[in-house]
């Protein structure tokens, strides 16, 4: 976020394009709206060989990424994610929408940093409530949990496949990953000491280590656990989010389809599950795995889309501690 496009083509000498940068516009394929925002730069180029008028836009959500976010008051006690992620979006003429049951998650007290922009604040609230917002076709916001909507079909080699790119790495990871203390008594052994150090380790650790099992090599990883965690819950959820997600990020597919739309015709469309098969690259149908990003390209070489897909758990947000343990946004992620 925010999505943004480019534009290029040619126009007539003696009449200029009505393209002014900062007007609203909406882009479409066909009558299907898939970028509403603004022109930000347009860009005229002549050569004894062409002459080209270049407009890049962006979806309205730029203005969240990029202004600071004003309030009569910058403390919140009881307050809704979604009813203040509504009051941050507001002045923009941005709607928020949700996916799912996620309307009554509370987090007790929130407070807001002067200069934070409206982008910060809300990737801050939706992080602590384990929930995704990304921008829409409308130019709104959608605010939900890791998509579980499955496209009406996906990618297949020898059916709507062009290229297919399919990355396998285990770069970033870590056979565990545990959540240490913050504590003023420091490691006082050798590390050949092994009884005393594993022992001293186990009392320093404020939960269960999180193992990835595929990682064989010894690759531990310390991460301090965030204070006010009663019970050390969000702590044990961080120490496996850190194992999934590198998992996740580590298991990418790139495919360029010859199509911008699924088999019913609905415009390949991000956090939506697609089933993909390449046997030739030994990736059969048991595979599912989200899109994260889409690029629809349509030039002299005709109409293609490029789609980055990788597991739902290269997506799940980054559980934080924002109050107590007793708090809707913590029970909120201990149920998700």
């Amino acid at each position: 976020m925010p999505s943004t496009f480019e534009l290029e083509c040619t126009e007539l000498a003696d009449k200029a394009s009505a393209l002014p940068e900062g007007a609203a516009c909406v882009i479409r394929i066909g009558s299907e709206p898939v970028i509403t925002g603004y022109i930000l730069t347009v860009t005229r180029r002549l050569s004894s060989n062409e002459h080209i008028l270049s407009v890049q836009g962006t979806s309205k959500t730029t203005d969240l990424c990029e202004c600071s976010a004003k309030f009569s008051t910058y403390q919140f006690n009881n307050i809704p994610v979604i009813s203040l992620i509504k009051e941050i979006c507001k002045p923009y003429g941005i709607g928020v929408k949700t996916v799912g049951s996620i309307e009554d998650v509370v987090i007790p007290q929130f407070s807001v940093i002067l200069t934070e922009t409206g982008y910060e604040i809300i990737e801050r609230m939706t992080r602590a409530a384990a929930l995704l917002f990304y921008d829409d076709t409308d130019g709104n916001i959608i605010v939900s949990k890791v998509g579980s909507e499955v496209a009406a079909s996906g990618f297949v080699e020898g059916k709507n496949v062009e290229e297919v790119s399919v990355r396998r790495s285990m770069a970033g990871r870590f056979s565990s990953v545990d959540m240490i203390l913050q504590t003023m008594a420091p490691l006082q052994v050798l590390p050949s000491e092994d009884n005393n150090l594993a022992q001293q380790m186990k009392d320093l650790s404020a939960a269960p280590p999180a193992v990835d099992p595929m990682v064989k090599r010894y690759r531990p990883l310390l991460i301090s656990a965030e204070m006010g965690d009663a019970g050390y819950q969000v702590a044990q959820q961080r120490a496996q989010w850190e194992v999934n997600r590198r998992f996740g990020r580590s298991q990418s597919v790139q495919v360029i389809t010859d199509s911008w739309r699924d088999q019913s015709g609905k415009l390949w469309t991000p956090n939506t599950l697609a089933p993909i098969s390449f046997p030739t690259l030994k990736v059969n149908t048991a595979n599912t795995l989200l899109i994260s990003e889409t690029v629809f390209r349509f030039g002299n070489d005709g109409t293609h889309a490029e789609i980055t897909l990788m597991p739902r758990e290269a997506f799940m947000p980054q559980p934080i501690v924002l109050n107590a343990a007793n708090s809707g946004v913590v029970q909120a992620m201990a149920g998700g």
